[in-house]
């Protein structure tokens, strides 16, 4: 029995969509929340601390308080990818919304 030739653009697909899956994994996973969320609990932790600085009298200066930035590690294939899932989100979203109408005007 011969062996049977893999198609290359099923090869292709099945790449993307394993792509595709480990960026909407990646996506969803709520790294970019909980970075935010640690953000406003160190800005919390900073307005304390100014309070308390204010309360004993001591001197204050506002850069010891301000959350210094932390780098986005966000590449070109994140965002392209984020792209991506927002793209095939709208269409599965409005094509199966259009077509659920064309059904509603078929069948009313």
């Amino acid at each position: 029995m011969p062996k049977k030739k893999h198609n290359l653009f099923f090869k292709i697909l099945f790449v993307l969509f394993v792509v595709f899956i480990g960026l909407f994994i990646a996506s969803e996973s709520g790294y970019y929340e909980a970075k935010v969320s640690q953000k406003v609990l160190l800005t919390d932790k900073s307005i304390k601390k100014f309070e308390e600085d204010v309360l004993n009298g001591e001197s204050v200066d506002i850069n010891t308080y301000i959350l210094k930035e932390n780098k986005d590690y966000a590449n070109n294939f994140t965002k392209l990818g984020d792209k991506f899932t927002e793209s095939v989100e709208i269409f599965i979203t409005d094509g199966f919304g259009g077509i659920i109408d064309v059904f509603k005007t078929l069948f009313i």
